[in-house]
């Protein structure tokens, strides 16, 4: 195991070292930091997530007050864009 006490001998060796330092610690917490991947949930899902019946779930989503996501017969709810809307709403 090398020694980790060191002697510096000037300042320009002292402000290299910090430099050198400094960059390491720097390329250390600029690591790429993927974004969380968006969650969506499912009628039943959302409306258990909101405590609300699924019929209530429904008429928002008929009215449009909850944005949603459908292909076909698949209806599909951003846990984002839900907690958003019922931020904005007075639901």
């Amino acid at each position: 195991m090398d020694n980790p006490i060191m002697f510096i001998q000037n300042k320009k060796e002292f402000f290299d070292l910090l430099d050198e330092w400094d960059a390491s610690r720097q390329a250390t917490t600029k690591k790429d930091v993927k974004e969380p991947e968006e969650v969506y949930l499912s009628q039943r899902e959302t409306a258990k997530f909101l405590r609300v019946s699924l019929p209530t779930l429904i008429s928002w989503k008929k009215t449009r007050k909850i944005p949603f996501y459908q292909k076909g017969k698949k209806v599909l709810f951003k846990k984002s864009e839900v907690l958003e809307a019922m931020k904005n709403s007075s639901l």
